[in-house]
């Protein structure tokens, strides 16, 4: 038998994404990625990334998680 979802790993994955955005977009790596020689794409790449986790985690939720 399938055990139930455990809610508070879904916290914990939500707030691990959130914290991977947050060392993307707010700490000294952004030097790494916005450099001058780097595609203009690049900081739209990285935000798809983002999008793209918090989508995957949300459809891996039950609908009974609700």
């Amino acid at each position: 038998m399938r055990r139930p979802p455990d809610p508070i790993r879904h916290v914990e994955w939500t707030l691990l994404v959130a914290a991977f955005a947050l060392l993307l977009f707010a700490t000294p790596v952004v030097y790494w990625w916005a450099q001058d020689d780097s595609p203009w794409y690049l900081v739209y790449g990285l935000w798809l990334v983002i999008i793209g986790l918090t989508a995957w985690l949300q459809l891996r939720r039950n609908r009974h998680d609700l």
